[in-house]
This record gives structure tokens, C-alpha cells and sequence, in this order.
């Protein structure tokens, strides 16, 4: 739910910000360029502070929980924005909750599995899961589209809920070792 997410984010930005923000379409590509900098460049340092905290308490949960509900907070930030530093807040938000999540979210995944002879098979299939979301949200946001009038605020708003409902999912799980 989590990856899906950022799919929505990542295969719709060029129609939301020529739709929703009204930006140009000589704009678009430049805007894209600055959206993704700055929420690399914000995921990057969350993901080297975020794992050197949740490995120095020993704690997962609260730490995907908390960056999951970040990034789903930027996705309505951006999904309520208006303009492009609206967009852009949005985005540096989303880097602290994307980088946060994939670097303890990683963690959580390896000290969950139950068997250690197949941690590389195992955590291909996490691969895999994370995979699908790219190929199915074109599926997906046509429809969600499609009931909200061509919102794209409304497409952001849902990808909000799934990245939360990703980070609560993580509640039930349980370590093994």
C-alpha cells in the first residue's frame, strides 16, 4: 500500500502539476526534475538518520508507523496544493517519510524472517511485492479519476490513505528471532 503510494505520486505528477497547478508544459519537466532533488536529497539524509535511530532504540514499528503517516500527510499536502512551493513542500515532506520508511521498513523485513537459510529468497519476494504497485497503479488512478471528476487532489488524497493504511498494516507483525 505503502509503494503504491508513491506510484500514484510518481506516474501522475506530470498531469497534476499540469492540472491541478496549472503549470506549463515546457515547465513540467523542470519542475519534475526539482520536485524529485528535493525529495531525494531529503530522503537520503532521513534514510541514514532514521535507520541509525530505529537500530540504536532496536525499534521498528513506531518508526515505519510514524514515517508511513508523514508520507501520507505529504500526499495530502500535495493533493491540497496550489501552487508549485505548495507541490515542492509536499514533496521534501515525502522524502522524510519515504526515506524513514525504506530504510527501517528493510530492517523490519530481515528481522522478521523465520527462516535464515532463505533470507535472499525471502527478501526476493519482498522485491517482487514492491514491484507490483509501479504496474498496477496505471490500472488504478484512471478510476479513481475517473469517480472524481479528473481530481488529481483526489488521487493524491487516496494515495495519502494507502500509505497510511501500509504503515498500519505493520502493527500485527511480529519478530521471530
Amino acid at each position: 500500500m505503502f509503494v503504491l503510494a508513491y506510484a500514484f505520486l510518481t506516474t501522475y505528477q506530470a498531469y497534476y502539476l499540469l492540472d491541478k497547478i496549472g503549470s506549463t508544459e515546457t515547465d513540467v519537466p523542470q519542475q519534475i526534475f526539482l520536485g524529485t532533488l528535493v525529495q531525494s536529497v531529503v530522503l537520503v539524509a532521513a534514510s541514514l538518520v532514521g535507520g541509525k535511530l530505529s537500530d540504536r532504540t532496536g525499534r521498528r514499528k513506531i518508526f515505519v508507523l510514524t514515517a508511513a503517516t508523514v508520507y501520507g500527510l505529504a500526499m495530502f499536502a500535495i493533493a491540497i496544493a496550489s501552487n508549485f512551493n505548495g507541490y515542492l513542500v509536499g514533496m521534501a515532506n515525502g522524502g522524510l517519510g519515504f526515506g524513514v520508511y525504506m530504510a527501517v521498513d528493510l530492517a523490519l523485513v530481515a528481522d522478521v524472517l523465520p527462516d535464515t537459510e532463505n533470507n535472499a529468497k525471502n527478501l526476493g519476494v519482498m522485491n517482487i511485492a514492491g514491484a507490483l504497485p509501479s504496474s498496477i497503479a496505471p490500472a488504478i488512478a484512471p478510476v479513481i479519476l475517473a469517480i472524481s471528476s479528473g481530481s488529481y487532489g483526489v488521487l493524491y488524497a487516496v494515495a495519502g490513505i494507502c500509505a497510511i493504511i501500509g504503515g498500519a498494516a505493520i502493527l500485527p507483525v511480529k519478530r521471530v528471532r
